[in-house]
């Protein structure tokens, strides 16, 4: 993992976020921390879950799912919730890159990705179809497009974002 995401996914703000956004959904249900722990479907002390809460301590993607599925919440938004509350650059995190979205996109200036999309669908056909990129990579290939690493990075992610 590079060090920029890393500091991303460790910064205090968004870590606070995160436990801010379980807290109220908690909350919300009227629920202890110990009521949380018994819906679980792991083994977590009360305690660990209010150092989550308070923005104390780094959950595990695993256990982060978890919780949000104990509250009846979708876990990508508390994520992108949070983020926003956090006022983190959702560029600076993995981009997911629908391929067959990209490979049927007409747009110029998307062409020189669009053949390498054609090309990973072609060698490897029994894929799910999705590639997951560090944020070097979606600087690099914003290079071939002329497009800034932000602007590709939004725009893999609406076409991501369409159904098929």
């Amino acid at each position: 993992m590079s060090d920029r995401r890393e500091r991303v996914l460790s910064n205090p703000r968004l870590l606070r976020a995160i436990g801010h956004e379980l807290r109220t959904a908690r909350e919300d249900r009227g629920w202890t921390r110990a009521q949380l722990v018994a819906r679980l479907d792991l083994e977590v002390h009360s305690q660990t879950i209010a150092t989550y809460e308070l923005g104390i301590r780094q959950c595990t993607l695993a256990r982060f799912v978890s919780i949000c599925e104990a509250l009846g919440i979708p876990a990508p938004e508390v994520l992108a919730t949070a983020l926003r509350q956090a006022e983190v650059q959702p560029h600076l995190l993995v981009c997911s890159v629908d391929l067959r979205a990209l490979a049927a996109d007409r747009t110029p200036d998307l062409h020189p990705i669009r053949r390498w999309a054609h090309h990973r669908l072609t060698t490897d056909p029994g894929d799910d179809g999705v590639v997951h990129l560090e944020p070097k990579a979606v600087a690099d290939l914003a290079v071939f497009c002329g497009l800034t690493h932000v602007d590709l990075f939004e725009r893999l992610t609406a076409l991501s974002a369409q159904p098929r």
